[in-house]
């Protein structure tokens, strides 16, 4: 996709893989699908395999002088983490440059949460070690989800599909000194907050971004397919407290209808990003329409407008 501008912010999306999840983990409702699904694109619901595109990828946000980079997905090399997500060898860091971005340029990392597909690229393997990726960027981790997995606690309790996760992850930057532990609601910049979205974990947290009156939010586990947007308590397994994510997914659809805002989901198929309207007294997902910043530099070459001013 090309690079979304929102106000003064730049938007990329930086793939890592895309695999097939079965839809009826979240519903066999056949109705309700035809209704507020099948009309979307084609990853949102193969009709034959009853599955969707479950896209793991982060997103770099460029705004307030920073770079941000949000969920650094799996990484390379891992073992333990299941199919698909086991022995991964894709080029990453190579797409995030053809974003335009190095990784001695990225300022911060942000971490919804510390599941492996969420902060995997924190770290690369040199030398048979685990060492920062990004050398100069400080990575902002929430100080409830770093307690839910820090291995020297006795509160950790880990699960079956994100074992060495932290140490291989987090350890390694909070040694290097790279690492800033934080508390939400917490300010990157003037247009960039950090927000508590609990259940999925129990520290799970979004970035808020508002710039020139348009507002964004970078959802993390939120959110894993429409149908949740629509009906909250639908969910994939594997939440720490379902009841409170419910809750955190109907207090953001609210938020967002509010606003007009943008949602950026960290699995959302293909545009992988939209906003929320109301359709027959029920919420539905419009996907995309966020301004193409190429496009809008382009129109501005021909006025003779520069388009940052």
């Amino acid at each position: 996709m090309s690079t979304i501008r929102l106000g003064n912010a730049l938007i990329d999306r930086v793939a890592e893989q895309s695999l097939p999840v079965s839809l009826g983990l979240l519903t066999d409702d056949g109705e309700f699908l035809s209704r507020r699904i099948a009309q979307l694109p084609d990853g949102f619901l193969d009709e034959e395999s009853m599955t969707f595109q479950f896209s793991s990828h982060s997103w770099v946000v460029r705004v307030d002088g920073l770079t941000v980079l949000v969920d650094p997905c799996t990484g390379n090399g891992r073992e333990g983490r299941g199919p698909y997500f086991d022995g991964l060898n894709v080029p990453f860091l190579e797409r995030l440059a053809q974003s335009g971005v190095s990784v001695d340029a990225v300022d911060v990392v942000f971490c919804t949460h510390l599941h492996h597909d969420h902060c995997g690229w924190n770290t690369v393997q040199v030398d048979g070690a685990w060492v920062p990726t990004f050398p100069n960027a400080t990575y902002l981790l929430v100080d409830e989800e770093y307690r839910r997995w820090d291995t020297s606690s006795s509160d950790v309790h880990p699960n079956e599909f994100n074992p060495n996760t932290f140490d291989e992850c987090v350890r390694p930057i909070v040694d290097a000194g790279l690492a800033k532990v934080v508390s939400a609601p917490y300010a990157i910049s003037s247009g960039l907050t950090i927000e508590p979205a609990p259940g999925h974990t129990v520290g799970h947290a979004l970035m808020r971004l508002e710039s020139e009156g348009m507002f964004a939010y970078f959802s993390g586990d939120a959110f894993h397919h429409p149908v949740q947007l629509t009906r909250p308590e639908l969910h994939l397994p594997g939440c720490d407290d379902l009841a409170t994510a419910i809750v955190t997914r109907q207090d953001l659809v609210r938020r967002a209808l509010d606003e007009g805002a943008f949602l950026f989901p960290a699995h959302f198929p293909a545009p992988h990003y939209g906003h929320l309207s109301i359709d027959g007294g029920e919420v539905c997902f419009v996907p995309g329409g966020a301004p193409d910043a190429d496009h809008e530099q382009a129109v501005c070459r021909r006025s003779g407008v520069n388009a940052t001013d």
